[in-house]
């Protein structure tokens, strides 16, 4: 179905730069064209019968709805997958289901340490098996050499274990699990400090004017 999209595609793309380049280089010449044209079948149209063309309008109404639907369901719909012949095999010819290449592939993957997840994509090409692998690992591990691991054992289980061929190298798209947020401890209120105030500012502020001891001559007391 890819194929014929493709072709399907570069045919409508030719037929609109044909029929845009014209519009746009003798627009007068078109334009008058399509309305002598539109006004001819207008006049066909006329000419008919209304029980003629009504079940044929309904016709060709129904055929154009059933060819794109089917079209709908062939671009929506999944195509099987073609099993993949093993090229190691002696004596006969024997295939393998994408499926059980991929279930494989989780399954030796998956063991491996520091792995949470796997989730491979197999398909085949011309040239051997294409894998793809959507793997979930643990916090903190070494990128660089856990991909070159997985790496590895998918080129070992594919090409050593089952026979097939790699049509390119397998491509991993490794996914670390985010770090758990640490909550920060709530800092202590700072202790309020009062003012340090000397000895003699305090004895000011406690001396009140008029209080203090005044000494009475018996003269003061005798003229009273």
């Amino acid at each position: 179905m890819n194929a014929v999209n493709r072709v399907a595609a570069v045919v409508l793309l030719l037929v609109v730069m044909l029929l845009c380049t014209t519009a746009l280089v003798v627009p007068t010449w078109v334009f008058d064209a399509v309305a002598r044209q539109a006004a001819a079948l207008v006049d066909f149209l006329n000419s008919l019968r209304w029980y003629v063309r009504l079940p044929l309008g309904i016709l060709f109404a129904l055929a154009l709805d059933i060819v794109c639907v089917l079209l709908i369901i062939f671009e929506i719909r999944r195509p099987p997958s073609r099993p993949i012949r093993v090229q190691k095999a002696a004596g006969g010819e024997v295939m393998v289901s994408v499926a059980s290449i991929a279930d494989r592939l989780r399954y030796e993957v998956d063991q491996l340490p520091s792995v949470l997840r796997t989730k491979p994509q197999v398909t085949g090409r011309r040239g051997g098996v294409a894998v793809e692998l959507d793997v979930e690992t643990a916090t903190g591990i070494n990128v660089p050499d856990k991909a070159a691991q997985i790496v590895e054992l998918a080129r070992q289980v594919v090409e050593d274990k089952m026979g097939l061929k790699l049509a390119r190298p397998p491509k991993v798209n490794l996914r670390a699990v985010p770090y758990p947020r640490v909550p920060k401890e709530p800092t202590a209120p700072r202790p309020s400090v009062s003012p340090v105030v000397p000895d003699w500012e305090e004895a000011e502020e406690t001396e009140e004017p008029g209080n203090g001891d005044e000494s009475v001559s018996p003269q003061d007391e005798w003229v009273a």
